[in-house]
């Protein structure tokens, strides 16, 4: 079925069982980032396959929220579905809840009725629509519409769980469980429930394939003083259940789950709202829901010596392998698209994880490999149907690669845009504008405590001071052998509340995108670690673990001062100094060329 006929049988639907309004999300059950195919519900209706979006109906049209990464993939995506793009983040555009709101505020239109999936909405996004529903509105929150007309619709996943090994975590999960009951003890309640994948997958020292790219596999977990239940698939487990049990760990079905939530009724159970289902709040029933972060998000975040060791051999490998794929890029002879970049830099990496003696699992996520005007798009993604051909005499000859990959001992993510011939001014400025705020921020000095909020300027002001911004955060929390997107850390000048703090590893990506003409961004990895401490207190500091040159043949000089060119310069040492003793000698004089002194 086309976009069209897809809303036309969902509407058929919607006025079967009374729905004026439809909101289909991108989450899964789990409130996921990233999810399985299963769950790719506002994907399949609207043809939109960003990770990022919601998708609300009604009768008699249909809006598309998405964020400024995806504005122009979904322009492209959304053309002739009959969906409006609704360019969240943007001003003068609603959010999402915004705009449901006015809908039934409405009474010309007369929408009464609200649906969505509760299992597929967090607690905290349908309270906070609650709290702002109009009198007399209704919810209907216990059906999958999607399901309804998806005749084919992939099976839930169920991969092989396996046990992540100690000299990898640094951490027992008899350790980490001693952690979590701390922090309950601490909020005085007598269970946590837990659905988030990554934090179960971390503190259960497990692994799995359930969602591309992401090592993590359905489940659920309930912890009180006493208890220790996993909900998993029983066959995915078969082999690590053993190990699991002697532990302690009740080891149940996945679809136990609602049953045994039944057994919380009246007792104070902790629940992360924004990472937990509205269909689970409501199955708790009469229980006392205490709101508070899952115990496990700032445990995971704060790396130990084992994970950032391990993480730091992981980033040298996958330096190595970006650089060689920037070395075949500037002097090779051979003929180059996007897709055959992608599958040459997988190569490259496995190479580069054999020299270094890492063990490389996968992509940390799909590559976004864009050349010329398709980097302007900042999550871009080449197909066999669409992609383009490295074209050195372009207008704009760069290629932008934001890449990265699950190692056994850690996950990276790095980009680099590679100049691969002559281009105009105005690009050279905004790609020196890019590297500056880049290394300005890899080179802070900060306050302990200081939050994401508090530091993003510095990656910015060069560009502020310009009248140009770019519309996604500075920087992420990087999972260890788990998602690449990971909180609390983020560096963002409007929406980062958490400290940035010690042994966390964040990312460090400003750029600058221009549609129809190019796109620059340059993301490094950084380590938190202490700096000087004095009558002011402790300050903080970041290690750069990420080694690839910054392509001198985009920078422009005249626009750095002296502390940009000798941070460039330093920084280009470091990586001669890390990667060289890998190369051979032909590789190694072209990167003594990628990193000279200017």
């Amino acid at each position: 079925m086309t976009a069209k006929e897809k809303l036309s049988a969902l509407r058929a639907e919607m006025a079967k069982r009374g729905a004026d309004i439809l909101l289909v999300p991108s989450d899964d059950y789990h409130q996921s980032e990233y999810v399985g195919d299963y769950f790719k519900a506002r994907a399949y209706i609207s043809g939109f396959t960003g990770s990022a979006g919601t998708l609300v109906i009604t009768a008699e049209d249909a809006k598309l929220f998405t964020d400024g990464r995806y504005y122009i993939q979904a322009e492209r995506q959304l053309k002739d579905s009959t969906i409006d793009l609704m360019r969240f983040g943007t001003e003068g555009v609603p959010t999402p809840t915004e705009y449901v709101i006015s809908l039934l505020s409405d009474s010309k239109r007369g929408l009464k009725t609200l649906a969505f999936d509760g299992k597929c909405v967090s607690a905290k996004f349908a309270d906070g629509l609650r709290a702002k529903l109009p009198e007399g509105t209704t919810l209907l929150t216990d059906t999958d519409y999607p399901a309804l007309i998806w005749q084919d619709r992939p099976a839930l996943p169920a991969s092989k769980i396996w046990a992540y090994d100690i000299k990898y975590s640094g951490k027992s999960h008899t350790d980490k469980l001693s952690l979590v009951r701390a922090a309950l003890c601490e909020k005085k309640c007598s269970a946590l429930v837990m659905s988030s994948l990554c934090d179960i997958a971390w503190l259960y020292n497990l692994r799995g394939d359930d969602v591309t790219n992401t090592p993590v596999f359905l489940s659920y977990s309930i912890i009180t003083d006493t208890e220790d239940k996993l909900f998993v698939n029983l066959d995915a487990v078969s082999e690590v259940r053993p190990s699991l049990e002697a532990e302690g760990v009740s080891v149940y079905d996945y679809s136990e789950f609602y049953a045994e939530l039944e057994k919380l009724s009246g007792a104070s159970v902790m629940v992360d709202k924004s990472a937990i289902s509205e269909a689970i709040v409501s199955a708790l029933g009469n229980a006392n829901v205490v709101d508070a972060a899952n115990p496990t998000v700032i445990l995971k975040a704060r790396k130990n010596q084992t994970e950032l060791e391990n993480t730091r051999r992981a980033h040298i490998a996958e330096g190595l392998a970006l650089t060689k794929m920037m070395i075949e890029l500037k002097y090779g002879d051979s003929e180059h698209d996007e897709l055959s970049v992608e599958q040459r830099l997988i190569s490259y990496r496995r190479e580069s994880a054999q020299r270094v003696g890492v063990t490389y699992l996968d992509e940390s996520f799909g590559a976004i490999c864009a050349f010329g005007p398709n980097a302007a798009m900042a999550h871009y993604s080449a197909t066999a149907e669409s992609y383009s051909k490295i074209d050195k005499n372009a207008p704009v000859p760069m290629l932008l690669i934001d890449t990265g990959g699950h190692y056994l001992e850690g996950s990276t993510d790095a980009t680099r845009t590679f100049v691969l011939g002559d281009i105009p001014n105005e690009v050279k400025l905004h790609y020196t504008l890019t590297a500056c705020g880049s290394l300005r921020l890899a080179n802070l000095t900060f306050l302990e405590g200081a939050t994401g909020v508090a530091i993003d300027i510095i990656a910015r002001q060069l560009m502020w001071e310009r009248g140009i911004d770019f519309r996604h955060g500075t920087g992420h929390g990087i999972g260890h052998l788990l998602s690449v997107h990971e909180g609390p850390n983020s560096i963002h000048w409007g929406r980062s509340a958490a400290k940035i703090e010690e042994n966390m590893i964040t990312s460090d990506e400003p750029g600058i995108y221009v549609e129809g003409s190019h796109g620059i961004r340059i993301e490094n990895e950084l380590i938190t670690i202490k700096a000087m401490h004095n009558e002011f207190g402790q300050f903080m500091r970041f290690e750069n673990i990420t080694h690839c040159p910054i392509d001198l043949d985009g920078i422009d000089v005249a626009v750095m001062d002296n502390s940009d060119i000798r941070m460039l310069n330093e920084y280009h040492k470091r990586v001669y100094d890390t990667l060289s003793p890998y190369l051979c000698n032909g590789d190694k004089e072209k990167l003594a060329y990628l990193t000279r002194a200017i």
